[in-house]
């Protein structure tokens, strides 16, 4: 199924839901618009202690959103783009969005949505990861694609976000080295230099119905596809399908519980296709009007059909929310995971989180803290692989009529066990505060300023310190209604 087609069949929704309205007066029909511009200074883009790049960066996000609504349907269409000049490179990247959803309400139970979201993605080349760096260091200058592709070919047990860098730093180099040669060719050309623009597109279809019985209980069955249609030359192209389905029954008006299953065929032009299977099972209980409960199992399985690892990812979770008083809420979870691999030895990780939150008169507050330990079976035996404690708070609060402030501040103390090499730890900072001003009813000034620090024993992974800066104006305004 290709983009054309996709978006053939949104186009058939839309005019199917207007053409089945009873009449004219039976919608409502609202055009608005808007936009920002903003510029934006980061002190050190790459996060290096000694090769520090400060950029600047002009943004352009114009928008406009179409919704249209009628006695048992309702649709939204929105394009949008994303427009910005790098200075430092002197390189211009665009992103061109067009989104489109749709629900209708065929019976007193049955429902079906459909959504499609499509981006056009036009990128400057990559110039900074020079041939004589270190696998290491070329990850550290690469993109977030980029970082995240080389993730998945050498952590394939991983999904992979920000979290993970400083784990998938200390252990490249000996992943790279224990890599077969054809994967490490393939990283090789996501982190090397190009001299064309990378262009690129994303869709992701779904379509999905859901019926309504007895009290809160709903079957929900779905489909999902994705494509990603890459130009760029030995760069892997992406093709996934998903059909999904779930039920939930409420028991009583204590118990509520669910399962869902979904299946994932992804298929790779240059790279080892896959199946996964995602079951999850989870339970809520309701103790009082105070306190709440719950209980989630997941089992993930994902399979290649190459010499890539597979892996079982096995979850589980326990969960308290209290509320101390009308507006103070005490969140607790207790997670255990269990993943076992093919080829690398299978991993263990426990942990404890804890949050407080309180809405104030004009404004809120939360504080939280967190606790996480994680173990790898090496030789027959269980070793310590990673420990992690952080706390972090913030607030937000309206300083004035027009005029509402945010502050935050997080600190996190890492500790990591390589394979090879001794115990390393990490301290990581932040620190962050912004402003916003609402004025002339369709205009907001926003400022924001962000530290960050990172101080490492570490041999390969150097500390740093980080200054983001941002201001941006934005404008938005319902431009018609009929």
């Amino acid at each position: 199924m290709n983009k054309e087609n996709i978006l053939a069949i949104g186009s058939l929704f839309l005019v199917s839901l207007l053409g089945n309205s009873n009449s004219a007066d039976c919608r409502e029909n609202v055009l608005s618009g808007s936009l920002s511009m903003q510029q934006e200074y980061d002190s050190n883009i790459f996060q290096l202690e000694n090769d520090e790049e400060d950029s600047w960066t002009t943004t352009l996000l114009p928008t406009l959103t179409l919704v249209s609504i009628g006695e048992k349907d309702e649709v939204s269409l929105t394009a949008s783009s994303d427009l910005g000049w790098d200075q430092r490179l002197d390189e211009r990247d665009f992103t061109h969005n067009l989104a489109f959803s749709g629900s209708r309400q065929i019976s007193q139970y049955w429902r079906v949505t459909i959504s499609d979201n499509y981006s056009y993605n036009d990128q400057s080349p990559e110039r900074d990861m020079d041939a004589g760096l270190s696998v290491t260091g070329r990850f550290q200058r690469a993109g977030q694609y980029e970082q995240a592709e080389v993730a998945r070919l050498l952590f394939p047990e991983l999904s992979y976000t920000p979290d993970d860098y400083l784990y998938v730093l200390t252990e490249l180099e000996r992943r790279y080295a224990q890599a077969s040669l054809s994967t490490q060719q393939e990283v090789d050309r996501y982190l090397s230099n190009t001299e064309g623009r990378r262009r690129y597109s994303d869709n992701e279809f779904s379509i999905g119905a859901e019926y309504e019985f007895a009290r809160d209980s709903l079957l929900t069955l779905g489909y999902r596809y994705f494509a990603n249609d890459d130009r760029s030359a030995n760069i892997s192209e992406y093709y996934e399908h998903s059909p999904s389905v779930g039920l939930s029954y409420r028991f009583n008006p204590q118990w509520l519980a669910s399962v869902s299953y979904e299946f994932t065929k992804g298929q790779y032009d240059t790279a080892n296709d896959l199946n996964k299977h995602n079951t999850l099972f989870a339970v809520d209980y309701t103790l009082s009007q105070t306190d709440q409960l719950s209980a989630s199992y997941g089992y993930d399985t994902t399979n290649f059909q190459g010499t890539s690892e597979d892996i079982v990812d096995q979850t589980g979770e326990l969960g308290w929310n209290h509320d101390l008083s009308a507006n103070t809420r005490l969140t607790t979870t207790v997670s255990e995971n269990y993943l076992a691999r093919e080829y690398n030895g299978d991993e263990t990780e426990a942990g404890l989180d804890f949050g407080i939150s309180r809405r104030l008169q004009r404004g809120s507050i939360t504080l939280g803290a967190g606790y996480l330990s994680g173990q790898q079976k090496r030789d027959g035996s269980w070793e310590d692989l990673r420990e992690n404690w952080t706390v972090d708070g913030g607030i937000s609060y309206t300083l004035l009529q027009d005029v509402t402030g945010t502050f935050n501040l997080a600190y996190e103390k890492r500790y990591l066990w390589p394979e090879l090499g001794s115990k390393e730890d990490f301290d990581d900072y932040e620190a962050g505060a912004s402003v916003t001003y609402t004025f002339l009813r369709w205009f907001a000034l926003t400022c924001s300023y962000t530290y960050s620090k990172l101080e490492s024993n570490n041999s390969i992974v150097s500390g740093y310190d980080e200054h983001l800066i941002m201001v941006g104006l934005s404008a938005s305004k319902e431009l018609m209604r009929w």
